[in-house]
């Protein structure tokens, strides 16, 4: 009986100490697959082609910040990894775990089964060439792209509306990063015919801060939707027939306006806005007599409401980026 219950305990005993050594076997090779998967994300040949997969995918969230973050932390690829994690909240880094590391595993797969592969099958059955390293090298590119890059770095435009009204008209706006620009306007017809009561004279200028709405990370600058805060003013000289003109010694206007810009060319591009706002001037009534312009009233005009429109052509400057 003794006999019979110590055979027990040793049997427990040994399949106890036997499941020990198999769990923590288990343990050694899953964490030695970790450490071959983490060893991998660390090898330069990998960001190589994580860095093509990504070019190549249209798909990828933030995708011009990851090939920066990429090319600027090539071989410090532990802080590389930690960059994508923060970046955009960590969308960039979730889609490239879904689509581009498992090509990393998937590679890692395949290197480990080859020498498997290569006692089991005879050395003419495989494929050559295609486990070859790539030569690709993120600098070189990165030069490549820096050289040929280019940006918007200031705009002129002509307002085909005021064209339509014989106001010859100039504008230049002036990027100020991704978001913000800075528009400003010229027009000045000048035309006038003493003999038969004609006048239409007027002096304008004005400027106008905009806002540029959107996603810019993947848009070129000064196109899409904005808005904009605005403010001009100028002298005028109005008359339309011989019994009456009105002549303001300043008009001045102010008012929010909002656009968008369509991009037609690599240097052209079509702008629509509207300008909505409160206009003040002072003026003169006058009459003609014998030539000589004889004043008749004076007043002052107030007005809410569209103060400006534009259906602009847009030539757009570009500079090589920096």
């Amino acid at each position: 009986m003794k006999v019979r219950v110590g055979l027990y305990i040793f049997l427990i005993l040994s399949f106890l100490i036997l499941g020990k050594a198999e769990m923590r076997a288990e343990r050694l090779a899953a964490k030695k697959d970790i450490c071959n998967s983490t060893d991998r994300m660390l090898q330069p040949e990998i960001w190589s082609k994580i860095y093509q997969w990504v070019m190549n995918d249209p798909q990828v969230p933030d995708k011009e910040d990851v090939l920066a973050l990429i090319r600027r932390h090539f071989g410090n690829f532990e802080k590389l990894i930690k960059l994508l994690h923060y970046l955009d909240g960590g969308k960039p880094y979730a889609y490239l775990s879904e689509h581009q590391f498992r090509k990393v595993e998937r590679i890692g797969e395949m290197k480990d089964s080859l020498p498997i592969a290569a006692l089991a099958l005879p050395a003419g059955t495989l494929p050559e060439g295609k486990m070859e390293p790539m030569t690709f090298s993120p600098y070189v590119e990165a030069e490549s792209k820096r050289e040929t890059s280019r940006r918007t770095v200031i705009a002129l435009k002509n307002n085909i509306l005021y064209d339509l009204a014989l106001a010859p008209n100039v504008e230049v706006e002036l990027p100020v990063g991704q978001r913000w620009s800075l528009n400003m306007e010229y027009k000045c017809p000048w035309w006038s015919n003493n003999k038969r009561g004609f006048c239409y004279q007027l002096l304008s200028g004005g400027a106008e801060v905009r806002y540029w709405l959107g996603n810019r990370k993947n848009r070129e600058r000064l196109t899409g939707h904005f808005l904009g805060i605005y403010a001009e003013g100028g002298v005028y000289d109005f008359q339309f027939d011989k019994d009456k003109g009105y002549r303001g010694n300043y008009y001045a206007a102010s008012g929010l306006t909002y656009g968008y810009s369509h991009r037609l060319a690599r240097h052209l591009a079509l702008e629509f806005s509207l300008g909505i706002g409160y206009l003040e001037t002072e003026y003169r009534k006058y009459t003609t007599y014998e030539s000589d312009l004889i004043w008749t009233s004076s007043g002052r005009y107030h007005f809410i409401g569209p103060t400006k429109a534009k259906v602009s052509l847009v030539w757009l400057i570009q500079g090589r980026r920096r």
